[in-house]
């Protein structure tokens, strides 16, 4: 899978959450990311997603992970994090972290089928000619 490209108040990165920063975003959320995810999307319910019953560290967290597994630098990853946090809302965070924790864990996308090959059916001439040269 690849990154996803996101403006957001931290400027314009590549977010990424492979399995390793999924599982530590497991453990740095209450009842792991699909729930967290999920408490995300109840913002939407409620018109905002500043009111999504999340914790603002499970929002601070997922998008460190999501900077990092795109390739960020740790300590770089940190800096963003916290430049974003004091320069834009809630709302803001939470709707990258939603669309980050989205596109993490969409289906893959797969080659599309390849359109099967015609198999060509003897027809009765081609039978009766066949098998008289085979006699």
């Amino acid at each position: 899978m690849e990154a996803v490209t996101l403006n957001w108040p931290g400027g314009e990165d590549e977010f990424l959450l492979r399995l390793g920063e999924l599982e530590a975003l497991d453990d740095k959320t209450e009842q792991g990311v699909l729930d967290y995810r999920y408490r995300l999307s109840l913002g939407l319910a409620r018109e905002s997603l500043a009111y999504a019953p999340v914790k603002i560290w499970e929002t601070l967290h997922c998008l460190r992970l999501g900077l990092i597994g795109a390739g960020m630098d740790r300590k770089e990853a940190d800096r963003k994090v916290r430049h974003a946090f004091d320069v834009g809302d809630i709302a803001e965070l939470n709707m990258t972290a939603f669309a980050v924790t989205s596109h993490s864990l969409a289906g893959k996308d797969h080659d599309p089928l390849a359109p099967a090959e015609a198999v060509e059916t003897p027809t009765g001439s081609d039978l009766a000619e066949s098998t008289a040269t085979a006699s």
